[in-house]
């Protein structure tokens, strides 16, 4: 049986330059660092072997090595971007709270130090995605492509494609469309944005709701996040309606849970055709 838990680490003190202010980028302070990395413990507790868990001095080589490189202006940029180091760096961490301290801050008044948290997590999202103008597959693996590409985007995995019918009313078009399963360090706005860019670097025009596009992406599920405003829905609102979404998401994520119905995919698209066979 599997046992979750966390490697901490308190108060690790570095001497380096970050700031804002000239003086601050030749002139080393101190930053105190702590981090509580979540992972599995089962396997280490059981053998009481060091290769099965993740070495606590090696972490702080690399917090050390870490503040050491680039000066950065903000605490913020530097808190996370080491959150995404060591979650790059350790794939057993399945969460990073990383707690930046800068005792020395240069300013006014009487305080024991300035601190900025950020938090990082490996999160699995689905992607459906779409074709009906020009080459439809080029499109496809173009938006592939740049999913992979990104730095935190740690795997992709897709679907078969598979031909169907035009959705909506607007588009006169047959689709292609399958599903990916993502891997990232991203948030759901971050990979958001990113598919939003994957569509406009292959020439999406959004002048007709539902009509024909090079490309569409939309974010499905974005591990049991749930979200009702904005332009970011999540779960998807539309999902469980679409057999074309469900089909190629079933082939890959069968017993991923929509966080809102509490069924699995595989539940829902038989539902989905149960009902549409019905009617």
């Amino acid at each position: 049986m599997s046992v979750n838990g966390s490697i901490i680490i308190r108060d690790y003190e570095v001497t380096a330059c970050h700031g804002v202010n000239p003086e601050e980028k030749t002139e080393a302070q101190r930053f105190v660092v702590s981090a509580v990395l979540d992972c599995d413990v089962a396997r280490a507790a059981e053998s009481d072997d060091i290769a099965q868990t993740v070495s606590y001095a090696h972490v702080c080589k690399l917090i050390k090595a870490f503040l050491c490189e680039e000066s950065k202006n903000l605490l913020e940029c530097l808190a996370m971007s080491l959150a995404r180091r060591i979650m790059l760096a350790y794939p057993a961490f399945t969460r990073a709270e990383v707690t930046v301290d800068k005792p020395d801050a240069p300013m006014k008044g009487v305080f024991r130090s300035v601190a900025v948290r950020a938090v990082v997590k490996r999160t699995t999202a689905y992607i459906g995605m779409g074709s009906s103008i020009g080459d439809r597959d080029a499109y496809m693996d173009k938006a592939v492509s740049i999913l992979r590409a990104h730095p935190l985007v740690l795997s992709v995995r897709e679907s078969r494609r598979i031909p169907t019918a035009p959705y909506g009313g607007a588009a006169e078009n047959e689709f292609l469309n399958s599903a990916l399963e993502v891997v990232t360090l991203l948030d759901a706005d971050g990979l958001f944005a990113l598919m939003r860019r994957a569509e406009t670097e292959c020439g999406r025009e959004r002048d007709v709701h539902w009509g024909d596009r090079t490309l569409d992406l939309d974010l499905l599920l974005f591990g049991d996040e749930v979200r009702g405003e904005g332009d970011l829905i999540l779960p998807h609102p539309e999902m469980t309606k679409r057999d074309f979404v469900l089909a190629p998401l079933a082939e890959i994520a069968p017993h991923a849970v929509h966080p809102l119905a509490h069924k699995r995919i595989s539940e829902l698209l038989a539902e989905l055709y149960t009902y549409k066979h019905s009617t």
